[in-house]
């Protein structure tokens, strides 16, 4: 019995060390925010934006055109830097209005959530 008793504990320790041990984000969702700036046409920037910094980095970031009589045309990717900054540098061929868009994903088990920016007119 008392042997019995001390394996329970043992083990009960042993999941409290393996939940205390586990990354406190891992398996969570974060919110993301991505801006979009166009400075008189080209470059377009921005910056991607969240609580959490797993969701900063390596973001890729969709230029898109915003059309009215169908579906969103994908111009440009890229990915962010460290500090969540991207930029295209590319010309947009009759693009109106854009917006950014950053795609869903999940580094180091924290599943950061998509986003899109405001669009603006060209």
């Amino acid at each position: 019995m008392r042997a019995t008793r001390a394996l329970g504990a043992l083990l009960a320790m042993a999941v409290a060390v393996v939940v205390l041990v586990a990354p406190a984000s891992a398996g969570e969702s974060a919110a993301s925010r991505v801006t979009l700036r166009v400075a008189g046409g080209p470059p377009f920037h921005g910056r991607v934006i969240s609580k959490d910094p797993a969701c900063i980095a390596n973001r890729k970031v969709l230029l898109i055109e915003v059309a009215p009589d169908h579906a969103p045309i994908d111009y440009a990717d890229n990915r962010t830097n460290g500090k969540g900054k991207w930029v295209f540098s590319s010309q947009l061929q009759g693009a109106t209005v854009v917006q950014g868009k950053v795609t869903r994903s999940k580094p180091g088990g924290v599943s950061c959530r998509s986003a899109l920016s405001p669009a603006k007119a060209l």
